[in-house]
């Protein structure tokens, strides 16, 4: 028979739990240390090290122990309210942790965010994430395709809205805009007589200049697709790009400052791109199914790598103020762009396109992650 295990050694787990919380609350998944959390619980690097054998595993601890089931709480309640209709369910319950998430949400979505690169953590948060979606009935192979899409749609929502307030608050009226995904759940959906078939959407490339210059970018966005800006090392980035870490330091000051000219080429000129490309969808006669065909070529395999690096950018952002500087003005740009090209003169129209705007950016990036 094992024996019980102190009273003081279980408090020690609670307080080295909380501790990696904070940790990445604070300096996020990236930024999770040993001698860090140890420092912040009050307690020796041996203790911990007794309980976990390296900085992933005590990352899928706190996804398990910490933050998975609130966050699964809230993910239900806002099923409740938007699919199922829960009238007693507030809108407010809905939106009040997306304007102001808590710091086990802040967690959630990093660890959610970084699960596909981190082994031990990937072989928690996938299965977990994999059971409450057959919970909910959006399984792949779930019988209600129906119901499928508008469970994954809302929480591609939710995820987009929380990661939009990040490197910093932007205005956005959620309340209203989940109001209206709500609503529009509640419209007869009717049976498609064709295919769908998104449209074409080719690989996002830099076009900046010289040949050498633009593998440099491309590499950027590939290793950090794979690894996160924080392991994007500068002699890896070099390498695949079949370039020295001199030729970097030849263009760039430091790694971060690559980093945040990467953001800009690859985001702002593809957000420039796709607005003159998609400036059809205003005039469409089916704006709905254009619209579905536009974001349809966003979720394609060729976009993976962008994707993820648009997410992965705006995890950055919360601890390097470089990229947060860039990927604000980028993204703001674009908003400020999109609300010329439709039109938005008074200040009401401007909020009001602006917040769906938001909504809408950041949705692609999450759902096919999905």
């Amino acid at each position: 028979m094992s024996r019980r295990r102190s009273l003081s050694s279980q408090e020690n787990d609670e307080r080295l739990l909380e501790a990696a919380l904070d940790e990445i609350a604070v300096s996020g998944v990236d930024g999770l240390g040993m001698s860090g959390v140890a420092r912040r619980a009050g307690l020796t690097t041996g203790a911990l090290y007794g309980r976990y054998e390296n900085v992933a595993e005590l990352a899928a601890a706190v996804w398990t122990a910490r933050v998975r089931d609130a966050h699964f709480d809230f993910l239900d309640t806002a099923v409740r309210a938007l699919v199922d209709h829960d009238d007693s369910i507030a809108p407010a319950d809905v939106t009040r942790e997306l304007t102001a998430p808590s710091r086990a949400t802040v967690a959630a979505l990093e660890l959610l965010a970084t699960a596909h690169r981190i082994d031990e953590l990937e072989e928690v948060v996938t299965p977990d994430v994999d059971a409450w979606m057959k919970d909910w009935g959006a399984a792949p192979r779930a019988r209600d395709r129906v119901r499928r899409a508008r469970v994954i749609f809302t929480i591609g929502s939710l995820w987009g809205a929380l990661l939009h307030s990040i490197p910093r608050e932007r205005p956005a009226d959620w309340d209203v805009l989940f109001a209206g995904v709500g609503r529009s759940y509640l419209r007869p959906q009717p049976p498609l007589t064709t295919r769908f078939v998104g449209e074409s959407a080719g690989p996002v490339r830099a076009a900046i200049g010289d040949a050498s210059h633009n593998a440099l970018i491309d590499s950027v966005l590939a290793i950090t697709a794979r690894v996160g800006f924080e392991r994007a090392t500068a002699s890896r980035i070099a390498r695949r790009a079949n370039l020295t870490s001199g030729a970097i330091y030849a263009r760039y000051d430091s790694k971060d400052e690559l980093l945040a000219h990467a953001i800009e080429v690859l985001l702002a000129q593809r957000f420039a791109d796709d607005l003159e490309a998609n400036t059809y969808l205003f005039t469409a006669p089916d704006v709905g199914r254009a619209t579905a065909g536009v974001i349809g070529g966003y979720l394609s395999p060729a976009r993976r790598d962008w994707r993820i690096f648009r997410v992965e950018a705006q995890i950055a952002a919360r601890h390097h103020a470089a990229i947060a500087e860039t990927l604000d003005g980028v993204q703001e740009a674009a908003i400020h762009a999109y609300l010329v090209a439709l039109g938005a003169h008074t200040p009401d129209e401007q909020v009001s396109i602006s917040s769906v705007g938001r909504f809408y950016r950041f949705l692609t990036a999450v759902l096919a992650q999905l």
